[in-house]
């Protein structure tokens, strides 16, 4: 009877132990979806609303209005590009783009596009 209990405890470790990891796999970084996200923004909205959205931007600049111009990217990479050592050599990668146009401070123009390749 000893051995059998052993046995079924230890078998129920295992699984204990199984199930744990594979949750565990599934906590990885949070991932963002910049179309979903694009959605959230509101014309008239400060910068310190998008920088508690998005972070910092990707990329800025101020255009020739005086206008300062946020951009956000996304790379949306196709199924098969995930697979380790191939995936580079396999579909297609697509950029997709968030430019948000402050002027004062504010929010006055917000432009979600996917850039030609």
């Amino acid at each position: 009877m000893t051995l059998t209990n052993n046995l079924k405890s230890t078998i129920t470790c295992i699984i204990i132990g199984l199930f744990v990891v594979s949750l565990s796999s599934c906590a990885g970084t949070p991932r963002t979806h910049l179309v979903a996200d694009a959605s959230l923004i509101k014309i008239g909205q400060s910068q310190s609303d998008i920088l508690k959205l998005f972070g910092p931007p990707h990329a800025s600049q101020t255009n020739s209005s005086g206008q300062e111009e946020w951009y956000y990217y996304e790379s949306d990479k196709h199924f098969w590009q995930r697979i380790p050592f191939l995936g580079k050599y396999l579909g297609t990668e697509k950029i997709n783009a968030l430019q948000i146009v402050f002027d004062s401070g504010k929010i006055i123009k917000i432009r979600y596009y996917v850039p030609s390749s």
